[in-house]
């Protein structure tokens, strides 16, 4: 069996369904039983891993565990898991991280990721490290202003990155957990093109049909939105250290990954603008 950790999210959802398709009947853990009942076929646990016990429940008797976590709480909920993993003998480990984790590590973003990484090693586990560039899907953070203002506010806004679907990173994942032999490694995984925040703005500008103004938004005008929407101050320093980081080995060059791990191209950020314009409008 195998355990998915973040199943209702943006990468899990996908891997689900991916194995629901190849026939598994993996072991979700949700807080929300209307999502578990989304997921037909999966077995669900509903609960929360800041809830004692509940990794110790999803992770019992599986053989391998599908993780992705995020957040401020993302480090301790690795921390609980790892620990879980360790307990119940899960053979294989496939965890989401970060192109932040590539070395040298410079930002408490990554330094986060690196120890989740080191955490889950240090289990025995075979793992299998993924990580992306950053998501298309962060896109839809401008959703509220594309709508309220026609602009677009985003810091490093001419710093290029190869954005990636989340549904390729699933379908890497998906891939992996069902192949031992791509197991056991760190794969960095990219979309088909790097763009800047810019120049994504300027597509979505194309495909909705009206001028958007895009607004080189000042680290500390963002640091002021993010903890000002409740992110501790600490972790919103990491991640904006993390999207400044100009090296191109983090996200910043498209990779052949998706590609060779699952056969198909990765979707475009294009593609992708297609399936969520309803979100911009």
């Amino acid at each position: 069996m195998i355990a998915v950790i973040g199943a209702t999210g943006n990468v899990g959802r996908p891997v689900v369904a991916g194995l629901l398709a190849r026939g598994a009947r993996p072991r979700i853990l949700t807080r929300d039983p209307g999502r578990a009942r989304c997921a037909a076929g999966a077995e669900a646990v509903l609960g929360d891993l800041g809830t004692p016990g509940c990794a110790d429940e999803v992770l019992a008797g599986v053989d391998a565990a599908f993780v992705v976590t995020a957040g401020p709480d993302g480090a301790a909920h690795d921390r609980v898991l790892a620990e879980a993993v360790a307990r119940h003998g899960v053979r294989h480990v496939v965890k989401v991280t970060s192109v932040a984790t590539l070395p040298p590590v410079r930002d408490s973003y990554g330094a986060a990721h690196a120890a989740a990484e080191d955490a889950y090693r240090a289990t025995g586990a075979r793992c299998t490290f993924l990580r992306p560039a950053a998501f298309m899907s962060n896109t839809l953070q401008w959703a509220w202003s594309v709508t309220g203002s026609a602009t677009v506010f985003q810091p490093f806004g001419d710093l290029p990155q190869a954005v990636v679907d989340p549904a390729d990173v699933a379908g890497v994942a998906v891939r992996v957990l069902g192949d031992p032999a791509l197991g056991g490694r760190a794969y960095t995984v990219t979309g088909a093109e790097a763009l800047t925040a810019r120049q994504r703005a300027e597509r979505l500008a194309d495909v909705l049909g009206r001028p958007l103004d895009f607004v080189d938004a000042p680290p500390e005008q963002a640091r002021r939105a993010m903890t000002g929407a409740g992110l501790p101050a600490d972790y919103v320093d990491g991640l904006l250290a993390s999207q400044s980081d100009p090296d191109p080995a983090r996200g910043g060059v498209p990779l052949p990954t998706v590609r060779e791990i699952t056969g198909r191209a990765p979707r475009t950020f294009d593609a992708w603008l297609a399936g969520h314009l309803h979100h911009f409008t």
